[in-house]
């Protein structure tokens, strides 16, 4: 199954809604990397980042056949499924801990990590700094906008003072870098 051949990623994703298991194997290969470092950065930690993995990967399945390849790329459908599920279990986090502070219960802390998690998750973050150094202002800007501020492209666009489509490239620029910088920093590794 090629998905750079034009209309690869339609191809793709009529297969993964027709419950193709090839199809689902593709699909978390192109993506579960990645989804699962947005994951850790904008929630914290393994475990919510997993959930996060988990719950896109659910969310697609049940939602593959409203992928429209005139409205965007599948890259760009699949993590802005995952970034609107985080920030639902964001929005999730600070209404439960209202809800309990105004019933008058103390939340319950999350259970420390473990020392190997604890690494883990420091080390993922540093590459991602690191990632992170290597963008201009510009993409960095409209990218920590975008992803970590939770804004539209519309909304980094105001904010910054440029057109909509140099916001898009900005952030797509931006996040083709990343990938790049963290695939560097992983061969470093290895």
């Amino acid at each position: 199954m090629r998905t750079d051949e034009p209309g690869g990623d339609l191809a793709l994703m009529a297969d993964f809604a027709a419950r193709q298991e090839r199809a689902a194997d593709v699909l978390y290969g192109r993506f579960a990397s990645r989804i699962y470092g947005l994951g850790v950065v904008m929630l914290g930690n393994d475990q919510a980042a997993q959930d996060l993995v988990q719950d896109t990967f659910v969310k697609l399945w049940r939602n593959a056949e409203r992928y429209d390849p005139q409205r965007g790329r599948l890259e760009t459908w699949v993590l802005l499924t995952a970034r609107s599920l985080a920030i639902d279990a964001l929005r999730r986090r600070v209404i439960e801990s209202r809800s309990l502070r105004t019933a008058g219960v103390q939340p319950e802390d999350d259970p420390e990590p473990l020392p190997d998690e604890r690494a883990a998750i420091a080390d993922l973050s540093a590459r991602a700094r690191r990632a992170m150094d290597v963008l201009s202002p510009q993409q960095r800007s409209a990218l920590e906008l975008a992803y970590f501020g939770g804004r539209t492209t519309a909304e980094v666009a105001a904010l910054e003072g440029i057109p909509q489509g140099t916001v898009k490239t900005r952030i797509r620029a931006a996040l083709l870098r990343l990938r790049a910088e963290m695939a560097k920093e992983a061969d470093r590794d290895v």
